[in-house]
């Protein structure tokens, strides 16, 4: 895990997020007559793992914001070993707003429980949307989205159902010593601050294999990864 951010309490750090960054995300056009809204919902499908609040961006196509079989960016590694949704939600506010290639936000202010749907909209005149989500309960695992179309239509809704992926950044010991101290993980919140460059595992992106029962990460935080562990509808509002 890359640490430093996670000593102290992981709520304390996603409360960053609502100061940071609104959960309503906003591009104004120049000359543009009406730029289209969407309302985005993420669903948690999973009967017992936890999401980070989603760093989500609409951009252009000369955005990248992850690929299975590359590297995971900076952003991209902080969300998926420590949960640091304020890092990547600098790094793609400087790729994307700052160039003015599209807008990018976090939509919700808390972690997502099993079950538990969060909805947020954002409005651009950009075409492609991505999404990024820790699994919280992993050594570097993540959901996410690449670059998926959004609806060209009012009215029109769109459904993506996600997978988990392993950024391939840190090696899956699956012990609550070695993720982040999230209580709803299991034991009595252990974790470590500290770095630990001996689980650097210099990886590329790829699908994850799920726990596979060899840590203390208790069984229930376990989930299928051959059906949707999150569901992501997108319905262009206006």
């Amino acid at each position: 895990m890359r640490r430093g951010i996670f000593r102290g309490a992981f709520v304390a750090l996603l409360g960053l997020v609502a100061v940071l960054l609104p959960t309503v995300a906003t591009q104004t056009i120049a000359g543009a007559s009406e730029v289209p809204t969407y309302r985005v919902t993420f669903t948690n499908n999973t009967s017992g793992q936890y999401f980070t609040p989603p760093n989500f961006a609409v951009h252009s196509n000369a955005v990248d914001v992850f690929d299975i079989k590359e590297p995971a960016s900076p952003g991209v590694q902080a969300v998926a070993e420590n949960g640091a949704v304020p890092v990547l939600a600098a790094e793609l506010a400087g790729a994307v707003d700052d160039a003015g290639l599209g807008v990018s936000g976090v939509g919700a202010d808390a972690p997502i429980a099993p079950g538990a749907t969060v909805s947020f909209d954002v409005t651009s005149d950009e075409r492609k949307f991505s999404l990024v989500s820790m699994i919280i309960c992993t050594n570097d695992g993540f959901t996410g989205a690449d670059s998926k179309r959004l609806p060209h239509d009012v009215g029109q809704t769109f459904t993506y159902d996600l997978r988990g992926y392993d950024a391939g950044t840190e090696i899956n010991t699956e012990n609550l010593a070695d993720i982040v101290p999230a209580p709803f993980c299991g034991g009595t919140g252990e974790g470590t601050g500290e770095s630990n460059p001996s689980l650097a595992e210099n990886g590329v992106i790829r699908v994850h294999p799920t726990l596979q029962g060899i840590g203390t990460i208790p069984d229930a935080r376990d989930w299928d990864n051959n059906s949707s562990i999150v569901t992501v509808t997108i319905t262009r509002n206006s």
